[in-house]
C-alpha cells in the first residue's frame, strides 16, 4: 500500500503529502529524490495542553524528522491552541529549523470571532500553513462557506503561513473554497493546498 502511495506521488508529482509517523521511514527512500514536502501527523486533545503531551510529541517529531520527514502536522481542538503556542514558540525554531510546521483544526470549533487570535496564535508559533479540517460535514445544513468566507474577510496580510484543507471526499467543497478564494483573496490561491485520500 505504501509503495502504490509513493508510485501515485511521483506519477502525479504532488507537491506535499501527509503521512502516518511509522510510515515515514518506508517511503522516505522511495520519494528521497522527488520534490515532495513529506509532513508526518500527530494529535493532541484535551483543551489544554500538558508539559508532557507536549515533551511526548517533540520526541515523536524529531523521530519523524530524522526518519527524512519535511516537517510535522499537529491536529488538536482549537482550545487548546493557545496552551500549545505558549509551551512551544520560544523553542518552535530549534526544533523545526528549515523544517515546516503545520497546525490542523476542525473548522466548525472556529467562530467568526476567533479568527484573529488564531492568525496571532499562528504567527507567534512561526507556523508554515493552517490546516483547516471538515470533521462533520452537515451537508446543506452546514454553515461552511459561512466560516470561509468569515475566515477570508480578516485575513491580515501579514499573514506569512500558507492555507491547507482536509475536506473530506466531496469534491464540491474544494470547488467553494477555490471560488471564495479567487473572488476574496486571490493572491492565496497559490498557497492553499487540499489534501485527499491517495
Amino acid at each position: 500500500e505504501l509503495a502504490r502511495v509513493a508510485d501515485v506521488v511521483m506519477k502525479r508529482k504532488v507537491s506535499v503529502i501527509s503521512v502516518q509517523p511509522d510510515s515515514i521511514k518506508t517511503i522516505w527512500p522511495w520519494i528521497e529524490n522527488v520534490k515532495t514536502t513529506m509532513l508526518a501527523r500527530f494529535y493532541l486533545s484535551g483543551k489544554k495542553i500538558t508539559e508532557q503531551q507536549v515533551s511526548d510529541v517533540t520526541e515523536m517529531i524529531n523521530v519523524a524528522l530524522k526518519n527524512g520527514a519535511d516537517g510535522a502536522q499537529i491536529f488538536l481542538p482549537y482550545l487548546a491552541l493557545n496552551s500549545l503556542v505558549e509551551q512551544t514558540h520560544i523553542v518552535r525554531d530549534d526544533m523545526f529549523f528549515n523544517k515546516h510546521l503545520s497546525i490542523g483544526l476542525d473548522i466548525n470549533e472556529i467562530d467568526s470571532c476567533d479568527w484573529k487570535n488564531l492568525f496571532e496564535s499562528l504567527q507567534k508559533i512561526n507556523a508554515s500553513s493552517l490546516l483547516l479540517v471538515l470533521g462533520k460535514d452537515a451537508g446543506d445544513k452546514s454553515d461552511f462557506v459561512g466560516r470561509i468566507y468569515g475566515m477570508l474577510d480578516v485575513w491580515d496580510v501579514t499573514n506569512n503561513f500558507d492555507l491547507h484543507f482536509v475536506l473530506g471526499q466531496d469534491s464540491s467543497r474544494i470547488e467553494q473554497v477555490l471560488r471564495l478564494i479567487k473572488s476574496e483573496k486571490p493572491q492565496l490561491l497559490n498557497r492553499a493546498r487540499f489534501f485527499v485520500n491517495c
